[in-house]
């Protein structure tokens, strides 16, 4: 019995909604997959070989520049090329409060990384990275997914975003 490498497929699902400011769902879009980087596949494999430090907190930004990410999308690309968006009230990047189901998921949808928009923005890309300074350039890029549609957010509105990972080989 054979096996072919290439259906063995890791990556992220992105899933987003955009809430009015008086709680009504006016969109849910979505889902969207994503690439993980070389960045983010380098610290992968790090992990698994055990020669790179475990990033305990992983944080999800939202960009605003209309960019196809590539392999080799790095964290110090999101101000320029991916045009992170930091117009939200929050503090810093929203923590990805993920939960493993035991079985294959790894995902946050239970609770949602949410962004409360200060103006108006269309939204192009979601991203996972270790880094929580909201507009920073450093730290591993795991994940980054560029919608299927952009999402249009009026201002005062909120955005939920979440992030799923399957372990599990295509097959």
């Amino acid at each position: 019995m054979s096996h072919d490498e290439s259906k063995a497929k890791l990556g992220f699902i992105w899933t987003g909604q955009v809430f009015a400011p008086d709680g009504e769902l006016i969109y849910t879009g979505g889902p969207d997959q994503n690439i993980i980087p070389q960045d983010g596949i380098d610290h992968l494999v790090g992990l698994i070989r055990g020669t790179t430090t475990l990033i305990s907190d992983w944080y999800v930004g939202i960009g605003e520049s209309d960019y196809v990410p590539t392999a080799s999308t790095t964290s110090a690309d999101l101000q320029s090329a991916v045009g992170e968006c930091t117009a939200y009230s929050e503090s810093t990047r929203r923590p990805w409060n993920d939960v493993y189901d035991g079985t294959s998921i790894i995902t946050n949808l239970a609770s949602r990384a949410e962004f409360t928009l200060t103006s108006e923005k269309r939204l192009y890309t979601g991203f996972l990275a270790a880094d929580s300074t909201k507009g920073g350039a450093s730290g591993v890029l795991l994940s980054i997914a560029r919608f299927s549609s952009p999402y249009d957010v009026p201002a005062g509105s909120t955005f939920r975003l979440g992030v799923s990972i399957t372990m599990l080989p295509e097959i």
